[in-house]
């Protein structure tokens, strides 16, 4: 019998690692595990014995032999910690076999093959499967690819939750700036239309989002099972643009009576919203990222403007939804004055709560791809550097930009370093005395 277990990283650079669900290991653990192969779960974030403590030899030898070792590098900043944690079971259990995916795979596939014995392009429903089949049949391939459009995310059944503890899936922090509410974390869809510069968690390029039916089983079996009252949506794009789509799951949210936050785009229509807060929807996060209109055409984002944005907001608020700002620092093309400017526009919205971070080329991003058409001068890929994507910034704590602009861009003399760290640091320190993080 052979057997498979999905490993969950530290999640090292979140201040509360055990707040969030590690959805997509447990999502694919369930495909492997329906098909019959015995599969378990090691979650490294349990495993700690603190949260600046990570030991991680001390950690894999507490793991049990596996045949399979699967892993979901879905963020950059989990590469590092992913590739010593199988050179470390590689050296503990020598015949074990080391697969992983995810959008780190897909955008650093000649990287990636050298850590494991075969890499997961493209979405892992068929994939991780095949890898024990041909393994077990003497037939192990490099790289398993397989086009997202193959594979039909509107009818893909929801993760077994089970593999973990209770008090890993279901917790009150999710939702803790509305009091007690026990909640969990969950997709509805995968992908994203948008094609920003900066960014590669929009893979596939389209919007694949699941059935009404399959939305409302899930949310009756998190109910029924953990007692849910509240769920974070982490679709990048919650409120589909299409109507009959966005119709069609809200109105699926709304009949099982349950609240939800999630995030989504400014083309939110005042409609969509209205039935949005309707469906239970008690806050929106959007992506504006910038205030600068020329950097919003700069980065691909020109489909919003200043103007857009304060009427989507608004509209969000009309409807009693609360208001989540998402910001980076550190754009292409932004002038000196930018922490005032996006200050002066945070006082003038008035949103409910807001996050900065400083700009990181994603790898297999547009910009990192083509780094000195947008100015830049070279690229750290010290992974380890690029988990500040997640707007942890304490007090304490060194901004990190593993980045470098020419001092002359096509779009005039760049800020330093330097200067974008302090307009980091300046905003951020305005939203925590405004109350504004959480």
């Amino acid at each position: 019998m052979f057997t498979a277990c999905f490993v969950i990283p530290s999640w090292h650079y979140w201040k509360d690692p055990l707040k969030h669900t590690p959805y997509w290991e447990l999502y694919y653990a369930t495909y492997i595990k329906k098909a019959g192969f015995d599969t378990d779960v090691v979650d490294i974030r349990s495993m700690k014995e603190n949260h600046k403590d990570l030991d991680l030899k001390k950690i894999v030898n507490k793991i049990p032999e596996r045949n399979f070792y699967f892993y979901w590098i879905f963020k950059t900043g989990d590469a590092l910690e992913i590739y010593l944690i199988t050179k470390l079971l590689k050296k503990k259990y020598p015949k074990s076999i080391h697969a992983a995916g995810g959008t780190h795979v897909d955008m650093c596939q000649e990287e990636c093959v050298k850590h494991f014995d075969s890499i997961i392009v493209g979405p892992g429903e068929e994939s991780f499967i095949n890898v024990i089949k041909d393994y077990n049949n003497n037939k192990l391939l490099k790289k398993y690819s397989v086009n997202y459009k193959s594979l039909n995310f509107r009818d893909t059944n929801f993760p077994d939750r089970s593999f973990l503890s209770d008090n890993l899936i279901a917790n009150n922090k999710m939702f803790s700036q509305y009091g007690e509410i026990k909640s969990t974390l969950t997709y509805f869809s995968r992908g994203c239309m948008m094609k920003c510069a900066f960014c590669t968690y929009n893979v596939p390029h389209y919007l694949q989002v699941k059935k009404p039916e399959l939305v409302r089983r899930e949310i009756k079996y998190l109910k029924d099972k953990y007692n849910i009252k509240g769920l974070l949506v982490k679709d990048e794009v919650a409120i589909s643009p299409n109507t009959k789509i966005s119709t069609e799951i809200l109105e699926a949210i709304g009949s099982e009576n349950i609240i939800w936050r999630g995030q989504t785009t400014t083309m939110a229509t005042f409609e969509q919203l209205k039935l949005a807060k309707e469906s239970g929807c008690v806050e929106l996060a959007f992506g504006v990222e910038t205030v600068d209109d020329k950097v919003m055409q700069i980065i691909d984002k020109s489909w919003q403007n200043k103007e857009s944005i304060t009427r989507c907001i608004e509209d969000a608020k009309k409807v009693g939804i609360k208001v989540k700002i998402c910001l980076i620092l550190g754009l292409p093309g932004e002038k000196k004055d930018i922490a005032n400017v996006t200050l002066d526009f945070l006082e003038k919205i008035k949103p409910d709560y807001a996050s900065v971070s400083g700009f990181l080329p994603v790898p297999g991003s547009p910009i990192a791809k083509n780094f000195k058409k947008f100015g830049i001068k070279k690229i750290d890929t010290n992974w380890n550097k690029y988990s500040h994507l997640l707007y942890r910034f304490s007090d304490d704590e060194e901004v990190g930009l593993p980045f470098e602009f020419e001092e002359k861009t096509p779009w005039g003399k760049s800020l330093t370093n330097t200067e974008i760290k302090e307009n980091i640091i300046k905003i951020q320190k305005w939203l925590r005395e405004n109350s504004m993080v959480y």
